[in-house]
């Protein structure tokens, strides 16, 4: 006898649990399909971790890789000082227009290039996480009700 698709149950089998699934819009697993269902049917309902020390210790992480960057600068920038005092009109030029770094050949201008390569790659990093942190500790907390209803 030949069965359609239709006609078959299936079955989830997870540890001490078997729940029939029917091809119904009724039957449901238990588990993040149900929990999704809950959330679905009351938008209040929704319920997310913020991860806020994550998420905090994800910033400290990224301003401390920004101190590190900004201090290589601040010492690539007393390099050009002690250039400049022994009269080298180059590091005066590479100071006050960035062509002269983008176009220097020499090992100082390479290096500006890339660190100002790394500076803007994790300042956008870390001002996109810092807005999207700013955002989430605005939501709203679960309501009692909500936590209730989920509990039971």
């Amino acid at each position: 006898m030949s069965q359609t698709r239709r006609d078959v149950d299936l079955e989830l089998v997870q540890p001490g649990t078997s729940v029939a699934l029917s091809s119904s819009s009724s039957a449901r697993l238990t588990g993040f399909p149900s929990f999704a269902d809950f959330i679905a049917a009351d938008a209040g309902a929704a319920i997310y971790r913020k991860y806020e020390r994550l998420s905090a210790r994800n910033l400290l992480y990224l301003q401390s890789e920004l101190h590190e960057l900004e201090r290589q600068l601040e010492e690539l920038d007393a390099e050009d000082v002690k250039e400049r005092d022994s009269h080298d009109r180059e590091a005066q030029k590479r100071a006050r227009q960035w062509p002269n770094y983008a176009r220097g050949d020499n090992e100082r201008a390479r290096r500006h290039r890339e660190l100002r390569n790394d500076i803007g790659i994790k300042l956008r990093t870390y001002h996109k996480a810092l807005m999207l942190e700013n955002q989430v500790l605005k939501l709203s907390a679960t309501t009692p009700r909500v936590l209730k209803a989920f509990k039971r």
